[in-house]
């Protein structure tokens, strides 16, 4: 049985918070210990501080490589002023360093067919800085799922997308990649590629 953490856990916030802010919630628990507890417990309680420090190092960890939001926004930017033969380029460049074998498609809704592990991915990208993406390309990404009868699909976006567009896809388990993923394949397909 694998273990997964409750979305909305204290531990759940503060791996998605800053490091740093675990290290300061150690300290507190600390010093809140070390000053309200009578002496024979003053060790114990600022000790039970410990699983913060835990958290702040993974949270450090997982973070490590992350962009920073002027980074984030500058490769959003990036995206949306590219032509579709660079963009298109980045992002296969993108997935392939990420560990997915890309393969382009023509005539298709689906723009690239990614395979990972032995799972087939579809990936629409064409309309990435559309202003708005309706429910429409979400169905004719579905098409090209239910023609090939295996795997999972996902619609990338600089734009909003339509209410109708975000419910067909929660309904049908289509991944939706906003600005933030979109910067992280662009960032990932400008990356000189390592030996």
């Amino acid at each position: 049985m694998k273990f997964k953490m409750a979305e909305k856990s204290l531990f759940a916030a503060l791996l998605r918070s800053p490091w740093w802010v675990s290290f300061l919630v150690m300290l507190a628990v600390a010093l809140v210990a070390g000053a309200l507890l009578p002496d024979p417990y003053k060790v114990v309680g600022m000790v039970s501080g410990f699983p913060f420090l835990v958290i702040g190092v993974i949270a450090a960890w997982q973070q490590r490589n992350a962009l920073s939001p002027e980074r984030l926004q500058a490769l959003t930017e990036q995206a949306r002023n590219l032509g579709w033969t660079d963009f298109s380029s980045l992002i296969e460049k993108g997935f392939s360093r990420q560990g997915f074998v890309v393969q382009r498609l023509q005539n298709s809704a689906a723009d690239f067919r990614l395979e990972k592990n032995g799972r087939i991915t579809w990936v629409s990208a064409k309309r990435w800085k559309a202003a708005t993406v309706g429910a429409e390309h979400v169905r004719d990404l579905l098409q090209t799922l239910e023609q090939h009868e295996a795997g999972s699909c996902t619609l990338l976006s600089l734009g909003q997308l339509s209410q109708a567009a975000i419910t067909l896809a929660s309904q049908n388990h289509v991944d939706l990649m906003g600005p933030k993923p979109i910067a992280q394949l662009v960032h990932d397909g400008l990356s000189p590629q390592k030996n």
